[in-house]
């Protein structure tokens, strides 16, 4: 049967369907085939060792999992599984409907995104709790708000073609990989001889804002921050630097 004819499946409640069949994007497989019940397990069971070549942990866990219909495993056992799977059954499904073009497009949408899941991490885990309530009152978010606009304007300007939520996410989680790359160097944890150029590239924009803006409202808190901060050289600056973004989202 070519492309583009005419046929009649049938839908699991028994009634017909008029559909164009046509080859899918799986070798083998027809869009007819996603209607039979037969093909569908053949066409799950081509998943399923697609994925053996690149994780033959999950594949066994998978196929166990799938074997087993989930009885027998805990909720976060489960989650896991599935989730490991989900990037693979991801990239099938774009191939199987011959979107993977759009299906890639998409998926750079959505990594744009990824730092603001991050910054609401951070916020929730580490901003808040650094506050109590009575603390919270007494800080001015008009005067937070400012340094912090001074500070993205002024040494993390790039950022502003972002929205105003994707933007601050951005600049804090740079600071955030910053921070954990200077941590690590402080206690000895990390096996790099050299800082990352990115690090030295955060604190030096750190530092190239605080001496444009030392008389501004960031230059003061800034400050403010440095003394309150127990630490010293680049760890320093840029815990100075994230102790403005925890106490304006507090």
């Amino acid at each position: 049967m070519g492309n583009g004819t005419c046929m009649t499946v049938f839908s699991d409640n028994g009634s017909s369907v008029e559909q164009n069949d046509f080859e899918i994007g799986i070798e083998g497989f027809r869009f007819s085939d996603l209607f039979d019940a037969v093909k569908l397990k053949e066409l799950a069971e081509r998943f399923y060792a697609e994925i053996e070549p690149h994780d033959a942990i999950l594949h066994s866990a998978l196929t166990k999992y799938i074997a087993s219909r989930g009885v027998g495993y805990e909720r976060k056992v489960e989650s896991k599984i599935l989730t490991d799977a989900a990037p693979y059954l991801s990239d099938f499904i774009g191939r199987l409907f011959k979107i993977s073009r759009e299906h890639s497009e998409l998926e750079k949408d959505i990594l744009v995104q990824n730092p603001v899941w991050k910054f609401k991490f951070f916020v929730q885990r580490r901003a808040i709790k650094k506050y109590k309530a009575d603390q919270i009152a007494e800080l001015n978010e008009g005067q937070l708000w400012l340094a912090l606009t001074e500070l993205r304007n002024s040494a993390f300007d790039e950022t502003l073609v972002r929205d105003e939520e994707l933007s601050l996410a951005e600049m804090t989680n740079r600071l955030i990989e910053a921070e954990e790359a200077l941590v690590r160097t402080v206690s000895g944890s990390d096996l790099i001889s050299e800082m990352p150029a990115s690090v030295a590239d955060t604190v030096k924009r750190v530092n190239s804002a605080y001496e444009k803006l030392k008389d501004s409202t960031f230059g003061k808190l800034f400050s403010q921050y440095i003394l309150a901060e127990d630490a010293e050289g680049d760890l320093l600056t840029v815990k100075a630097a994230l102790h403005l973004i925890e106490a304006w989202s507090a």
